[in-house]
């Protein structure tokens, strides 16, 4: 790594330099900066990762729900000073090779951040950024596109009722649709009576439309000002040529502003208090097991460094695993099916919290969740923790700190997250980064056995600032809050006069205009063809067995991590056990083995690993879509000293799972169904697609079985069982345990540092030789008819809808593949993101080729339309048929699935994603002739791809996840091939 040259008290480019400092764990240098000008911070991260970020955030604490700080920051992306056009933002998604562009905002803060590996595509959005951030033009028209706007029902015809509209509005009318989003907004308005964090800074539904765009312009000319600003930079770009940019484009223009935007400490309660709320369930569900009940308590402020770690570890120590105590207790009450989302300690706020409770419970439950919290922690007090369970939470810190992940979450915009809210509240970026130091603290402090039981009264106890939250489900609340909105703008429209109707409809034609008009994009700077890397970067890796097992060694900068890959066959495996294998997968790591408990397990796990999973896994075969492998795969991680205890467990997990346990079982299978069921709101599109495929291939169908609504089926159905039944089930489970260990079908990867590779070796042939041989297993039968093309439906709780359609196409190593790609990115930018979000206002249209499955779909999120929706598909297929689209538009997208393919990952991610290669046969070769294919595909083999497999391809399935009534009414108006209506 190059060290910076900046010392404490130096000045670059008007900042003054605070703090320069190594982070050894990190193998980072951090430098801290402020702009004597405008006071405006800075840190950056120095290291030697390519894959450089920035980030410009700003302290936005809302004053009311009305969603302020969340339609500002789309707004802001709708153009600016130096870039004018209708949309730079997805402009720029499609004309970089960008590994993550988006912005966000939290309860107290928004922040716009980018990341790129290219110098030029960094240097591009750089400047679309910062002119975005700081000089956007706000104009009326993207407020009420982005916000919300009234408009009426039947176009032009202002006698029609009125309805709202807008890509926020119908996105918040999402999120608060789902349980978990609403447990957390409404915790925060009981638990911060005074402060930011008691309003929705998302928005209600209910009270964005009250937002006017005179509110949103003032927001901005208050907050967005580089005297309220935090920029964040990371990577190996020196941290001066950001500086110089910034000051150039932007620093320079301003002068110090006194802004206070300081959220100050809350106000703290006299005596704790109880709260129910309500959220709206479709009627036809079943309203049993669905309520939440949640006890929290504010504990210390965020500038209390040493305190937010040590609530950090007692949380973890209370409910981090299985075996902590909290955890144990609530799960075991039978009270509820799962832990309450959001529970353990909270500090991105001023005021920290703490929360624990339970979920798929009933509210008659309130009293008897709220006393077993109060007395497990009064039973904890007296007795205190074990040496050995600190030292294992302690493990597990240190863990978390050494590993550079990214594979799901960037890495360096993790890091940022870590720091924001000691930052923008403490003006301390540092310490939650240096966590050796406190750690050295707190193994002291620890070692007085009264540390955490004083913890526990002072925090939690003893604390009278206690909320205890019950969320219900109410049947009738979403056509309560149907007809409150109908009733609201009936009132509306009777007062309107005429020239106020003729204003809405002139206000929705000039949005129309503006939307339907073509721009030029000359302003925005764009990368070349040329710009794309030639070569994938191959990955080096040796084959050499261990004990007569296939292994391949993967070498890579991990920090001291090994990361241990294994493939289990599926030989052997009889039809009927394959719906269970992901059910197995998530118990075989939760419950006892070897004669121990799932509490000494769970112990054993955190005290000497990073973690170990299974899961099931398909490899679709590069040459046919209709075939595929399929397999468990074993993953875990440990630090380099860790090796032996890491591979002991390893083996007692794999070989000698014990599932007599059942209520272990049952409790496991509880938090399963309940964490599907929490993930449909958010992922719906997913699901509706995963639904859609599985009747059009294979290996769709065996993805959807695995994770999809049908898992879901099957566990309410498992659920269900009384002991008998369930034990019987523990049965098959322990069978298919015992075929999968099997060593004449198993595969490994070793993914580390090079000089420990020789001791991996040692302590895998000891592992390797526990396993069983077992030859002559029969191949597994996945053969099932598949149900065709066909329109299906899936009703659950939601006002909003997820669209999807799926279409049949070619396997990877077909011809029409690298078009079938760069078409799926031309429909998303060119047509879909126009017609369902800009004009219909859905959060998201896009288009997705899974090359891989031979699959093509089209997909809608958080949608007020379903039918409009499916005619917008078939638009776009014609839109594409027709060849109605540049050559430039055709560089964007290839731009955009280079983007995607050269996503980086983490050192642990790249050994386990070419060791599924590998067994895929998908090879560097093969993935090299599909980068030469994408670069040399023009618009005649686009277009052909569209008409073969959009228009004509009849081999096609729409799968919508909505709410019963919608799904009934868009029935009505479907004369033929109606949707087949389906209860999740």
């Amino acid at each position: 790594m190059q060290r910076t040259k900046l010392n404490i008290g130096d000045t670059t480019h008007g900042f003054n330099v605070l703090n320069v400092e190594y982070l050894k764990e990190l193998n980072t240098e951090l430098i801290q900066l402020t702009h004597s000008a405008t006071g405006a911070r800075w840190v950056h991260l120095n290291n030697e990762d390519p894959n450089n970020l920035f980030a410009v955030g700003f302290r936005t604490p809302p004053a009311d729900s009305t969603g302020i700080a969340h339609i500002l920051e789309h707004t802001a992306l709708c153009g600016s000073r130096n870039y004018p056009v209708r949309d730079p933002f997805f402009s720029m998604l499609k004309r970089s090779l960008n590994t993550f562009m988006n912005a966000m905002t939290a309860s107290d803060w928004t922040v716009y951040p980018f990341s790129s590996q290219n110098r030029k595509d960094f240097a591009n959005l750089l400047g679309i950024y910062l002119d975005a951030a700081f000089f956007p033009l706000l104009r009326e028209n993207d407020f009420l596109q982005e916000g919300h706007r009234l408009e009426f029902s039947e176009p032009g015809n202002p006698d029609s009722p009125l309805e709202y509209k807008g890509v926020v509005y119908n996105e918040m009318k999402g999120a608060m649709a789902s349980p978990s989003s609403l447990l957390y907004r409404r915790l925060g308005k009981a638990l911060y009576p005074t402060t930011c964090y008691h309003f929705n800074s998302g928005g209600e539904p209910s009270d964005i439309p009250d937002l006017t765009w005179d509110d949103l312009r003032n927001f901005h000319a208050r907050y967005y000002h580089p005297s309220n600003a935090w920029f964040y930079t990371y990577g190996n770009i020196p941290v001066e040529e950001h500086l110089g940019v910034t000051t150039e484009k932007v620093l320079c223009h301003f002068s110090r502003l006194d802004i206070d935007s300081s959220v100050p400490s809350e106000q703290r309660f006299a005596k704790p208090f109880r709260v129910a709320e309500s959220f709206p369930l479709d009627p036809g569900e079943t309203a049993t097991n669905k309520s939440i009940v949640q006890t929290a308590w504010l504990t210390c402020d965020i500038e209390e460094s040493f305190s937010r770690l040590s609530l950090s570890l007692l949380s973890m120590l209370l409910l981090g695993n299985p075996a902590a105590p909290l955890h144990k207790a609530l799960l075991d009450s039978r009270l509820g099916g799962n832990l309450a989302p959001g529970c353990g300690f909270q500090d991105d706020n001023r005021t920290t919290f703490f929360a624990a409770g339970l979920q798929a419970t009933e509210p008659e439950n309130t009293d008897a969740i709220e006393g077993l919290i109060l007395e497990t922690l009064g039973k904890v007090a007296e007795t205190g923790f074990t040496r050995e369970r600190i030292d294992a939470v302690i493990h597990r810190l240190e863990f978390g700190q050494r590993e550079v992940s990214g594979d799901r979450y960037h890495y360096s915009l993790g890091l940022l997250m870590r720091i924001m809210g000691p930052w923008l509240h403490a003006d301390d970026p540092v310490s939650v980064l240096k966590l050796e130091d406190n750690l050295d603290r707190l193994r002291s402090e620890a070692a007085n056995s009264n540390y955490f039981p004083d913890l526990i009264r002072q925090y939690l106890l003893d604390n009278q600032h206690r909320v205890t939250l019950t969320l219900a489900p109410d049947p009738e609340m979403q056509n309560r809050i149907d007809a409150e909105v109908e009733q609201k703008l009936a009132t509306i429209s009777e007062k309107l006069s005429d020239g106020e109707k003729e204003q809405i409809l002139l206000k929705a034609a000039e949005l129309k205009e503006s939307q339907e008009q073509e721009e030029d994009l000359s302003c925005l700077p764009t990368l070349e063809l040329s710009d794309i890397p030639e070569k994938e970067p191959a990955v080096a890796y040796s084959a050499a067995a261990v004990a007569s097992i296939p292994t391949t060694w993967f070498p890579q900068p991990t920090n001291g991590i090994l990361y241990f890959n294994a493939h289990l066959s599926l030989d052997g495996i009889e039809h009927c056990d394959l719906p269970y294998l992901p059910i197995y997968c998530s118990l075989a790591s939760q419950v006892g083995a070897a004669g121990k408990s799932y509490v000494e397990m769970a112990q054993q796990v955190e005290a000497h690993t990073g973690g170990i999973s299974l899961s099931s896994e398909i490899l679709d075969n590069p040459e046919d879509s209709d075939d595929f492998e399929a397999l468990v795969s074993l993953r875990g991680k440990a630090l380099n000293h860790k090796q032996e205890p890491f591979f002991r467990i390893l083996g007692e997990f794999l070989i000698a799972p014990d599932f007599s346990d059942i209520e272990r079982v049952r409790t496991v299978l509880r938090q399963l169904q309940t964490s599907v069921e929490n993930a449909i709101p958010g992922s719906g599109h997913l699901y509706a697609a995963r639904a859609g495929a599985a009747r059009l291939s294979a290996s769709a169908q065996q993805r959807e079985l695995w994770s999809g609504i049908s898992l879901l089926h099957l566990l309410r159905n498992l659920n269900a069982l009384d002991d008998t039944g369930l034990r019987h089930e523990t049965d098959r489970f322990a069978a298919i345990a015992a075929k999968l260990a099997n060593r004449d079908n198993i595969s490994f990867a070793v993914t580390g540092e090079e000089n420990s590779f020789q001791e991996v070796e040692k302590h895998l042939a000891t592992f390797s030789e526990q396993l069983p041989s077992a030859t002559g297993d029969i191949a597994v039968d996945f053969t099932k008819q598949l149900a065709g093309s066909g329109r299906i439906g899936w009703s659950t709780s939601v006002p909003v809808s997820y669209v999807t359609r799926t279409f049949k196409t070619v396997p990877y190593r077909h011809q029409d593949a690298p078009a079938l790609m760069i078409l799926a990115k031309l429909l998303r930018s060119g047509f879909l993101h126009r017609e369902i979000r800009e004009r219909g206002g859905a959060y998201g249209g896009m288009a997705s080729c899974n090359n891989e499955a031979g699959l093509f779909t089209l997909l809608s999120y958080r949608d007020p339309h379903l039918i409009r929706t499916l005619d917008v598909y078939d638009q776009a297929a014609q839109w594409a048929a027709a060849e109605d689209f540049s050559d430039e538009a055709i560089k964007e997208a290839k731009l955009s699935v280079f983007s995607d393919l050269d996503r980086p990952l983490s050192p642990g991610g790249r050994g386990a994603h070419e060791f599924s290669n590998l067994k895929q046969g998908l090879t560097l070769e093969m993935r090299q002739q599909l980068r030469q294919q994408l670069l040399a595909c023009g618009r005649h083999e686009i277009s052909a791809a569209a008409t073969r497999y959009l228009v004509e391809n009849r081999e096609r399935v729409d799968s919508i996840i909505s709410g019963e009534e919608q799904l009934a009414r868009a029935n009505e108006k479907i004369s033929d091939n109606k949707i087949s209506i389906n209860k999740i």
